[in-house]
């Protein structure tokens, strides 16, 4: 790719006295897909144009719906059944002309490739799974192998590596020790997502007794204490189901973009590897699942 533009200086000076000269010029040639769109997509996609990431490609050419227009601003009346990523695409395109917004298939190389809401796919990249809904949100990074990034440490950068797991080893793997110590380790909201992810997310409602149900299965086939997960916590999951909440999908959104962010650009370690979010509580949580 050619060197970084005047212009783009000029544009990205505030981030380039950021994270350096370095760090822009890997954003600027990196491309993300991402393959889902909802209120999370928005945010997320709005601020890696505005950052000046390289090349973004959407997929979602489900049609926009009037529920669409009630959470995702960038959406107008007239848009009424066009595809959510068209659509999309056209309006990001206004905010940052030097990046290139593409309207996907679900194909193609990519650096970073998200799943917004969707059952998880096979995938070769580096990879995020992630959604908010409600009050919450979940985040799921998978940096593959021995990922390198850099990390300050005592005013000097150092190169560092750190150790990601595939998503299916996420969900699956065993996690062993006593319950109040694991109490103290993970929140209740991981497992649920956990259970979240290995149900139907197509479906448009879930019932407290069904979401219940999985996520015990799920503990039992791993060894953990169901104690670790509250009924109280199940119960407002399964009530926000299918459901979105703009100012919830900001804050998760803008975390989204800030961990893409530090996978093209390798300034710091980017989330090891679950991240949820509580909106009711302000709770942002990080764990090693």
């Amino acid at each position: 790719m050619s060197e970084i533009s005047k212009e783009e200086v000029a544009l990205y000076d505030r981030q380039i006295r950021l994270w350096g000269m370095e760090a822009q010029n890997r954003l600027r040639s990196s491309t993300v897909r991402f393959e889902g769109i909802n209120a999370l997509t928005l945010e997320a996609s709005k601020n890696l144009v505005l950052a000046g990431i390289g090349t973004l490609i959407l997929h979602d050419p489900l049609p926009i719906t009037a529920k669409d227009l009630e959470i995702q601003y960038y959406f107008q009346p007239s848009d009424l059944n066009r595809p959510k990523d068209q659509v999309l695409a056209e309006r990001l395109a206004i905010l940052n002309p030097l990046v290139k917004i593409q309207v996907g298939d679900g194909d193609g190389d990519c650096d970073v490739l998200v799943v917004v809401g969707r059952q998880a796919m096979e995938y070769e990249t580096r990879f995020i799974a992630a959604d908010s809904f409600g009050l919450f949100g979940y985040i799921f990074v998978d940096c593959l192998d021995d990922y390198e990034f850099m990390e300050a440490t005592d005013g000097e950068n150092r190169m560092c590596k750190a150790e990601y797991k595939r998503l299916e080893q996420s969900l699956q793997s065993p996690v062993k020790g006593n319950a109040q110590r694991l109490k103290r380790k993970y929140p209740p909201l991981a497992f649920i997502m956990q259970a979240l992810m290995q149900m139907t997310l197509g479906q448009s409602s879930i019932s407290e007794k069904d979401l219940a149900e999985a996520v015990n299965r799920m503990l039992d086939s791993r060894g953990i204490p169901r104690e670790l997960v509250d009924e109280a916590t199940v119960a407002r999951v399964a009530q926000s189901w299918n459901t979105e909440f703009v100012p919830c999908a900001a804050v998760v959104g803008g975390t989204l973009a800030q961990e893409v962010l530090k996978i093209v650009t390798r300034k710091d370690m980017p989330i090891q590897n679950w991240y949820t979010y509580d909106a009711l509580k302000g709770d942002g949580i990080t764990c090693f699942l």
